[in-house]
C-alpha cells in the first residue's frame, strides 16, 4: 500500500495527464525484478492500449524498455508502425494519433515504462519530452521504493552489515551520481533481482566484483 508521503498509483498516472498535453497515461512494469503488469492507468483508454502492448509483447513500451531510451511515435498512423498493427488499430479506434514511451530506470535497474497517448499528432514539444523524462524518473523511484518496502529487503541488523552497506552505498553514489537514498534502493533492488542478500551485494561492490556503472 502507498505510504502517506507517496502518491497512490492512479494519482501518479494522472500527474502526467495534468502536466503534459496528452490525453491518457499508463505505467507498467515489464520484467525482472517485477511482473509484467500495468501499475496504473489514467483511464480506460490508457488501460486498454497498455493491455494490447503487454499482451502482444510488442509496441513502443517494449522498445523503450529494451533500449532504455524514449520512443516518440509522433504520428502513429503514418510512421512505420507495422511491427505493432494491433496497437495501431486499437489506437485508431480510440482516436489516439500519437504515443510516447519513456523508460523508467533507477541506476542499473530497469523498472518499466510510462506510456503517454495523445489525440493529436506531434503532441509533445522538446520541453515536454524533457519534463516527461524527469517525471518518469520520479515515478521509477516511487515504484521501486514501494516494491522494496513491501518485500522487506533489508540490509540486516548487525553493525558489521550496516558498515558494509554504508560503504557500498557510498560507492554506488560515486558510480552512478545518485543520492544515498537512491543508491541504497538500487542495492536492495539488485539483491532481490539476483536472489542475494543486501550484505552479499554490498560485499561484492566493495570487492569491486560488481560495478553498476558498467
Amino acid at each position: 500500500m502507498p505510504t502517506r508521503e507517496s502518491p497512490p498509483p492512479r494519482t501518479l498516472c494522472a500527474g502526467f495527464v495534468s502536466a503534459l498535453p496528452i490525453g491518457h497515461a499508463a505505467i507498467s512494469t515489464l520484467g525482472d525484478p517485477f511482473d509484467v503488469e500495468t501499475v496504473c492507468a489514467s483511464d480506460a483508454v490508457a488501460a486498454g492500449l497498455d493491455e494490447v502492448q503487454l499482451d502482444t509483447g510488442v509496441g513502443p513500451c517494449w522498445r523503450a524498455y529494451s533500449s532504455r531510451s524514449p520512443v516518440l511515435v509522433r504520428d502513429l498512423h503514418h510512421e512505420d508502425s507495422s511491427d505493432w498493427p494491433m496497437l495501431t488499430a486499437a489506437a485508431a479506434a480510440e482516436g489516439v494519433a500519437s504515443t510516447y514511451a519513456f523508460p523508467m530506470v533507477v541506476g542499473a535497474v530497469g523498472v518499466g515504462v510510462v506510456d503517454l497517448y495523445a489525440e493529436h499528432r506531434d503532441a509533445l514539444s522538446v520541453r515536454d519530452v524533457a519534463r516527461a523524462l524527469a517525471m518518469a524518473d520520479a515515478a521509477a523511484r516511487h515504484i521501486l521504493r514501494e516494491a522494496m518496502d513491501h518485500l522487506d529487503v533489508e540490509p540486516g541488523t548487525g553493525s558489521s552489515s550496516r558498515r558494509f552497506v554504508h560503504q557500498a552505498t557510498g560507492m554506488v553514489c560515486a558510480q552512478l551520481r545518485v543520492t544515498p537514498e537512491d543508491a541504497l534502493l538500487i542495492i536492495r533492488a539488485h539483491a532481490f533481482a539476483t536472489g542475494r542478500s543486501v550484505r552479499e551485494v554490498a560485499e561484492a561492490l566493495i570487492a569491486r566484483e560488481l560495478d553498476f556503472s558498467e
